[in-house]
C-alpha cells in the first residue's frame, strides 16, 4: 500500500474531525473556532487537488445508482462547503477581518445550516467509502480474512451506534438545525462536553451505516 494514500487519509480524517470539533462552537472561543474551519479548509482544499481526476473524469461518470449517490453526496458536500467559506467570511471576526464585509444575522444563519449539512453529508461521504477504509485498516493492521464471528461484532457494534444515533438526532435537535429553524437551545458544556462528542459520533455513525447499507442495497437492486 502506498504511503502517499496513507497520509491522504490520514489527512481527509483530520479535515473531518476538525469539522467536528467545530460544531461545538460554544465550547471554543470565536479565535479558535476561525483556525480551525481554516485549517479545514486547506484540508479540503488538497483533498480535492488530490482527487481532481475524478471531477475531471465527472462528466463520463458511470450512471449505475451507487455511482449516482456517490456522485450526488460528493457534489453536494463540495456545496455545503462552500456555502460555509462564503458565509465565513463575512461573519469573520479574525481570520477574514481585514476583509471590508459586513455580516447580519442571515449570514450566520446560512453559515450554521451549512455547518450541520456539511457534517451529515461527511457522514454520509464515509458511509459511501466504508469498505475501502475498512480494507485499508485491515490491511496497516494487519487483519486476517474475514470471519463470521468478527463480522457479527463489528455489524452488533455498528447497530447500536446507528441506533444511539437516532436517539441522539432527536436530542441535539438536529432535524431543526438541518431546516434553519430558529431555536435557543445550545448544549451546556459546564454541564457535560463528553456527552456532546458522543452524541454527533453516534449521529455521524447513524448516517454512515445508513449510506453504506443504501449503496449496499442499490448495487444488489441493480443487479436483479
Amino acid at each position: 500500500m502506498s504511503p502517499f494514500f496513507v497520509i491522504r487519509l490520514v489527512l481527509d480524517f483530520t479535515a473531518a474531525g476538525l469539522l467536528f470539533v467545530a460544531l461545538a462552537y460554544w465550547w471554543l472561543d470565536n479565535t479558535t473556532h476561525e483556525l480551525i474551519g481554516t485549517g479545514m479548509f486547506i484540508l479540503l482544499v488538497s483533498h480535492n487537488v488530490f482527487n481532481r481526476r475524478w471531477w475531471a473524469r465527472l462528466p463520463k461518470a458511470a450512471r449505475g445508482r451507487p455511482s449516482f449517490l456517490t456522485i450526488a453526496s460528493n457534489i453536494s458536500i463540495a456545496l455545503a462547503i462552500s456555502a460555509l467559506l462564503v458565509t465565513s467570511m463575512p461573519i469573520s471576526r479574525t481570520v477574514f477581518a481585514f476583509l471590508p464585509l459586513s455580516g447580519g444575522p442571515t449570514a450566520r444563519e446560512i453559515h450554521i445550516l451549512a455547518a450541520y449539512w456539511a457534517f451529515i453529508l461527511a457522514a454520509v461521504h464515509l458511509g459511501l467509502h466504508w469498505s475501502m477504509i475498512m480494507v485499508v485498516t485491515g490491511k496497516l493492521l494487519r487483519v486476517g480474512p474475514p470471519n463470521a464471528i468478527r463480522t457479527a461484532c463489528l455489524r452488533a457494534v455498528a447497530g447500536a451506534i446507528a441506533a444511539y444515533g437516532i436517539h441522539s438526532i432527536f436530542v441535539m435537535g438536529i432535524g431543526d438545525r438541518l431546516m434553519a429553524r430558529p431555536s435557543i437551545d445550545f448544549w451546556d458544556f459546564q454541564e457535560s462536553t463528553i456527552a456532546f462528542f458522543l452524541h454527533h459520533i453516534a449521529i455521524l455513525g447513524a448516517c454512515a451505516c445508513a449510506a453504506y447499507y443504501a449503496a449496499v442495497w442499490l448495487r444488489w437492486a441493480g443487479a436483479m
